[in-house]
């Protein structure tokens, strides 16, 4: 039975002498397809938008060392500025963005532009729309405009746990300036953003006391609602003093560099992941270990900017006007944190004991005192 093979039977068929020197075959012909260019309808708004001096700004910042803003970065910010600006029913021009965040910063009382974010993004629950409104938030942001909004990205990473004498040792090899880092997100408890971007003016020095307190702001804390921060006098007054040298208006400018050189060395020194939310954990783990007639959970809990959740649940606290708080933190959190501490506290005898010769000392300091008057 004869199989008919058709490339065969055309090589046959191109044979100049019976098969023996087969002839070349006819060069194929490239099938090229006709491009369809389908200009998009808002083209002339994007180029319009990309001459406006608030974007440019915004993608400058965003823009690393030999690594430009990519296109994607570009497009999704053009989309965002474009969808709001049609909700504001504004025209898009190519100083309209630039007005809208010389509007909110003569006026930052103006609630405006954050109802309408927090509108559209309830409107249209996606995590499209989510980008949408984050970028929105950092290009006003980034205009040292800040929108008082807050936008809550979940997460399921799940952090390693570091002994802790290895970070003992990180922190030791470190310079002084990331020192200072690794301790105010230690003591803080806040996200790195909000304690990084605290302006200085927002540290207050709590007199007869050891601590300082950190008015978080509501467009930098986790939830949106202002709330106190309390780390060690003397690490405030560090980190106040090198803002000041650096002319710098908030707590610890450069915070994104001043962190890669924490990780890049515990990466290669200690092969552990550290970043700067390991810490926030590092608070909450130690924290829950602390006997709710001790500390009160809710005030641990507020301190990390998170809300409440146990019994009263108050969004607003003011430590300057609670003594007692600032002193429950000196006590019973403070200790906890302090690097190179395993978190154990002495036990209720021993710091009964403690107690009990402190007061003894003040009683023998009393009765000196009231000996020395009598006497005169």
């Amino acid at each position: 039975m004869l199989h008919y093979r058709p490339q065969l039977w055309r090589r046959r068929c191109l044979n100049q002498d019976n098969g023996l020197n087969p002839a070349p075959l006819a060069p194929k012909k490239e099938h090229r397809f006709a491009g369809r260019h389908r200009p998009s309808p808002f083209a002339a708004d994007y180029d319009a938008l990309r001459q406006d001096k608030a974007l440019r700004f915004y993608w400058a910042c965003l823009t690393k060392p030999n690594k430009p803003v990519s296109k994607d970065t570009q497009e999704v910010s053009l989309l965002a500025v474009r969808h709001f600006l049609t909700r504001l029913g504004k025209p898009v021009t190519p100083t309209i963005l630039s007005e809208l965040v010389q509007a909110k910063k003569d006026d930052p009382k103006d609630m405006t532009f954050e109802q309408e974010l927090t509108l559209w993004r309830a409107e249209a629950a996606s995590s499209t729309v989510l980008t949408y409104v984050a970028t929105v938030c950092g290009i006003f942001r980034r205009n040292f405009a800040p929108l008082d909004l807050h936008i809550h990205v979940e997460s399921d990473h799940q952090t390693q746990p570091i002994a802790e004498p290895i970070l003992v040792a990180i922190h030791q090899e470190c310079q002084q300036r990331e020192r200072d880092a690794i301790e105010l997100m230690a003591f803080g408890a806040e996200r790195v953003g909000a304690l990084g971007r605290l302006p200085i003016e927002n540290v207050r020095l709590v007199e007869n006391s050891t601590v300082a307190i950190l008015d978080i702001p509501p467009h930098l804390a986790k939830t949106g609602h202002r709330h106190p921060s309390i780390i060690p006098k003397s690490l405030a007054e560090r980190l106040l003093e090198n803002a000041q040298r650096l002319g710098s208006k908030t707590l610890l400018p450069n915070y994104h560099s001043v962190w890669k050189k924490i990780s890049t060395l515990a990466k290669a020194a200690y092969q552990v992941e550290l970043t700067s939310h390991y810490f926030r954990k590092r608070f909450e783990t130690r924290c829950e270990k602390i006997p709710a007639n001790l500390v009160n959970p809710n005030h641990w809990v507020i301190l990390m900017g998170s809300r409440p959740t146990v019994g009263h649940i108050p969004t607003i606290y003011s430590l300057l006007d609670d003594r007692e708080f600032v002193e429950e933190y000196e006590k019973h959190i403070l200790p906890r944190l302090t690097l190179g501490e395993t978190g154990n506290m002495p036990s209720e005898t021993e710091q009964l004991r403690k107690e009990n010769a402190e007061l003894k000392e003040q009683l023998l300091k009393l009765t000196k005192l009231l000996s020395e008057r009598l006497a005169t």
